[in-house]
């Protein structure tokens, strides 16, 4: 691999060949466990994501000064925007923002070994895109897979889109013979419509066994989405492929977890 893989939402994961810049759309290849600590472009929209990192990190992470400040100031990539579309972009982004949410949900209690399902719920995000991944922290360049915990998958994941529909599109893209359990789930058809003030919401379900070792574990969801696209000026067609405004690699991408859910193994 040659570059480092970045995933996220409008997802933008750098892509393992050279002169490749990113995937737009997701990482339909990766279909894998996935974590926050490989979406190093994308903005944070919780502070204490990065609350152990050198302050300046901190700074530059978080989505006030990562996506808002380039676009109020026009820099990079927003510079040839006039400051009414600008103004414009910000407001939209900042409206996806405020909509977006991520809730975990399930039993607070389990006996080792106990079969379980916990379930995502997730609102909002530009789209049409989103992805849904099952974390043992909220510190995002220190996420893992919650088997990393004891805790075991069983089977896919289950996905239900904004129309109520089941979609396995994301686990059908396992390679013939691998097993589908795995804690990260892309929602297709997943687009926020700024104008009617729409948000559509998304969920997903995980069926877990409980770790072996009694004691309390937290269980958390990141939940990584686009922005720009929403907004008509913040999408822009090149060769056919629509793209948000910043860029592939550009901040618009931005990561929210959900509050932690702890269980009890005893």
């Amino acid at each position: 691999m040659t570059r480092l893989v970045v995933v996220g939402i409008s997802m933008v994961v750098l892509a393992v060949a050279p002169g490749v810049e990113a995937y737009n759309g997701g990482p339909l290849l990766i279909v894998t466990d996935l974590a926050s600590s490989c979406a190093g472009c994308h903005s944070s929209v919780q502070k204490e994501q990065v609350r152990n990192a050198p302050e300046a990190f901190q700074s530059s992470q978080w989505v006030e000064n990562k996506h808002y400040k380039q676009i109020e100031e026009g820099a990079g990539p927003y510079k040839e925007m006039s400051p009414a579309d600008r103004a414009r972009l910000l407001a939209d982004v900042k409206a996806i923002d405020a909509a977006a949410s991520a809730v975990l949900a399930g039993p607070t209690a389990a006996k080792p070994g106990q079969e379980m399902t916990v379930t995502a719920t997730v609102k909002g995000g530009a789209g049409p895109v989103i992805g849904v991944f099952l974390l043992d922290t909220d510190l995002r360049l220190q996420t893992r897979a919650i088997t990393a915990d004891g805790w075991f998958i069983v089977g896919a994941p289950k996905v239900t889109g904004p129309d109520g529909q089941a979609q396995t599109r994301w686990t059908d893209g396992r390679a013939d013979g691998l097993p589908k359990n795995i804690n990260s789930a892309l929602v297709f058809s997943h687009k926020s419509d700024l104008e009617k003030k729409a948000f559509p919401e998304s969920k997903v379900t995980w069926t877990l066994r409980a770790p072996h070792d009694p004691g309390t574990y937290t269980l958390y969801v990141a939940f990584h989405y686009g922005t720009e696209k929403a907004s008509p000026v913040g999408a822009v067609e090149r060769a056919g492929t629509v793209f948000p405004r910043g860029g592939p690699a550009g901040p618009s991408g931005h990561i929210l977890f959900s509050k932690p859910l702890t269980v009890t193994v005893r």
